[in-house]
């Protein structure tokens, strides 16, 4: 994602914040987040395995649909490409950490 593509996103990303539609793009982005923080937080590790198809049930508020894993896949690559999480391989396991607190 280029500088452009990421003042985009975050415009849209805050536009529904302020004005939100019925669609539910952005509440799913959030609870992407939201369970890579809770699961960094629980026991005090500071990193999550961010397991996508654990995540499913948690940012689809147990209603996932048929594109979900994909969805969710994309949500993440957003979050990181947006700089507010980063995957780092370490001890032969993926590790996802948070950066910063959303701005949107």
């Amino acid at each position: 994602m280029n500088e452009e593509q990421k003042i985009r996103e975050l415009s849209y990303l805050r536009n529904q914040k302020e004005n939100p539609t019925s669609g539910n793009y952005r509440r799913y982005m959030v609870n992407t987040y939201n369970y890579i923080l809770q699961n960094s937080n629980a026991g005090n590790m500071g990193w999550s395995k961010a397991n996508t198809r654990e995540m499913l049930n948690f940012v689809y508020e147990g209603t996932p649909d048929h594109m979900g894993y994909e969805m969710v896949e994309k949500f993440k690559k957003t979050l990181r490409d947006l700089g507010y999480i980063k995957t780092v391989k370490e001890e032969n396991e993926w590790r996802t950490y948070i950066l910063k607190e959303l701005g949107f």
